[in-house]
């Protein structure tokens, strides 16, 4: 609570933006070790990642949350891209703290597009494939996958120029 009370009310720096949502995620729960084992499992579980990435991957996170906030935190998607002409899917954790859920389910009513779902994680916060791996991956099988098709693939890549 220290730490919230220090960043004082929002709006809220791209730092002080970390602080907040760490502290209420804490507050939540969602930074019980458990949780964070998990979490470190699905990023550096890999052949291709190692925990020594750590450092590298906070820094990334910060330069990216400095280099972006401006910008996404007066981003309005209802007016910038109120239809798309793809099929959307929007996953939403029900305990995000860094979308709010709100925020999400307002987009998705209002957006337009060919087809669009939405799909909750109700055990989850911003993370649905570390928090609910299994329905993460059972859903884009069933929902993803069939919109990726070769056709579309194939076609989009014959007209892309070949170099010599």
């Amino acid at each position: 609570m220290t730490q919230l009370r220090a960043i004082g009310p929002p709006p809220y720096p791209a730092k002080s933006v970390f602080v907040e949502r760490t502290v209420v995620s804490r507050l939540d729960g969602q930074m019980r070790l458990g949780i964070i084992w998990k979490a470190g499992r699905a990023l550096f579980g890999r052949p291709e990642s190692s925990i020594f990435d750590l450092p590298n991957l906070v820094r990334g996170f910060g330069f990216t949350l400095d280099a972006m906030w401006a910008e996404v935190s007066t981003l309005n998607l209802l007016k910038l891209v109120p239809a798309l002409k793809m099929p959307v899917i929007i996953f939403v954790g029900r305990n995000d703290h860094w979308v709010p859920p709100e925020t999400s389910v307002a987009y998705f009513d209002a957006l337009t597009a060919p087809s669009k779902n939405l799909v909750w994680f109700d055990h989850s916060g911003h993370e649905a494939f570390v928090d609910e791996p299994e329905k993460f991956n059972a859903t884009m099988v069933e929902l993803v996958r069939p919109l990726a098709s070769v056709p579309a693939v194939e076609s989009a890549s014959a007209r892309l120029p070949v170099s010599a």
